[in-house]
């Protein structure tokens, strides 16, 4: 998604997330000399395109854990496996009659969220040319052929839930739901966490897996390939609305019509970079007579204190030396019609990020090795040119924010192709 206003300052390339709940994202992409885009984690065109690949992800709405896959074989035996922990090896053990549930297998209610791509909206998965089918069940609601489970690392690692893939690709949304106290655990040196999925056969042998993931690091981890680029070159991952969310917050139970129109993300800023995102859609609101003075705004509705998002954003970058880009925009409540409020809120930038703001001498066309070496870690962009200019040793104009109002990646690049012309290089 993208926010739709027009700026004259720089454009970056800015993947903005609604709710941090893809957990599956791709680091970079940066151009070639062909003005093309090539995906940082593997070639373009893909060498063996006919590959089984895996995905986990979240659901938005309902926060239960997605399996998705592509070029399955789809055999008869074959099982997708949702384990606690990383797998190791899975062993198929002889099942004996009870009247308890099968171990790692859903019950037929569930079965209807199953869903084929031509069954989901477009753009919800990936592309499946079959229907999904499956086998016949007992009168106990379970497959007649069940007649064996499974174990995976000698029954230490516990399988949450099984799938049989009745297509080559697929997108499934299980029963499994996905509980955001796991992403607190996240610290920077995670990588994978929470749950994994592997696709194996009938023997038991590992085929494809993956697991939800955390990019706590991934700047410095490819800052061999991406040191000498600029912002501009690059796809940044960015959340929007970053600081509208509440702690603690389970929609399954508490939502009501001001949240569901107010709230924008399930994870606090730590999570939310912990996951990957470096462009934070900051929306702040002044509100003289608290304590705090200024606040997260979405729209009339007030949100968390800037300083708590200022705190996360200073104890990431310390810990992990990434480089965030924190827009401030729109300024919603309490700024009024002259910069009083702005001054106020420029010294406050300034007295709580300290030596971590990037100074706006290096300008836009910085590579990132430019930024690193001046030891800044927070770009402050300011959506008010006549604040900027009072202040030009720390706010950068801000990010142009283009909305193509498309639904398909294809017209999306369309559209950005088609404004590119007047881009500050």
């Amino acid at each position: 998604m993208f926010a739709n206003k027009n700026r004259r300052f720089t454009t970056l390339f800015v993947l903005v997330l609604i709710s941090q709940l893809v957990t599956t994202m791709s680091a970079a992409a940066v151009r070639n000399d062909n003005n093309d885009f090539w995906d940082m984690g593997s070639s373009r065109p893909d060498e063996n395109p006919s590959r089984l690949r895996l995905w986990l992800t979240i659901s938005a709405q309902k926060r239960f854990l997605e399996i998705s896959w592509v070029n399955a074989p789809a055999l008869e035996d074959d099982r997708i496996m949702l384990t606690s922990g990383e797998p190791y090896n899975f062993e198929k053990l002889k099942y004996i009659a009870t009247d308890k549930t099968p171990m790692a297998e859903f019950s037929k209610e569930e079965d209807d969220i199953s869903k084929t791509l031509d069954q989901e909206e477009e753009g919800s998965g990936f592309g499946n040319e079959s229907s999904t089918t499956q086998p016949a069940m007992g009168e106990s609601g379970y497959y007649a052929n069940d007649i064996h489970y499974w174990i995976s690392n000698n029954a230490t690692n516990k399988i949450v839930a099984a799938l049989t893939p009745t297509a080559s690709s697929l997108w499934f949304t299980t029963g499994v739901p996905f509980d955001y106290s796991l992403s607190k655990a996240v610290t920077a040196q995670t990588s994978c966490y929470g749950f994994w999925a592997t696709y194996i056969n009938g023997n038991g042998t590992i085929l494809a897996s993956t697991c939800l993931h955390a990019y706590p690091r991934w700047m410095n981890e490819m800052k061999s390939t991406i040191g000498r680029l600029r912002f501009r070159d690059l796809f940044i991952p960015g959340s929007h609305d970053s600081g509208s969310y509440r702690l603690n917050f389970n929609p399954l139970h508490q939502e009501n019509l001001v949240t569901k129109y107010s709230l924008c993300q399930d994870d606090d800023i730590r999570g939310q970079l912990m996951h990957g995102i470096r462009y934070l859609d900051i929306r702040v609101g002044y509100h003289p007579n608290t304590p705090e003075l200024f606040f997260i705004n979405h729209g009339i509705v007030r949100q968390r204190p800037l300083v708590e998002i200022i705190d996360q954003v200073k104890e990431f970058v310390e810990e992990t030396n990434e480089i965030i880009i924190f827009g401030l925009k729109e300024f919603p409540v309490g700024f009024g019609k002259n910069l009083t409020v702005h001054h106020k809120l420029a010294h406050f930038l300034k007295d709580h990020f300290g030596e971590l703001v990037v100074h706006p001498s290096a300008t836009w066309r910085a590579t990132l090795n430019d930024i690193w070496s001046r030891k800044q870690n927070v770009i402050l962009a300011y959506d008010k040119q006549e604040v900027v200019q009072l202040y030009p040793h720390l706010l950068f104009g801000s990010v142009e924010q283009r909305w193509g109002n498309v639904q398909k990646w294809a017209d999306l690049e369309a559209f950005l192709r088609a404004n590119s012309d007047n881009d500050v290089s």
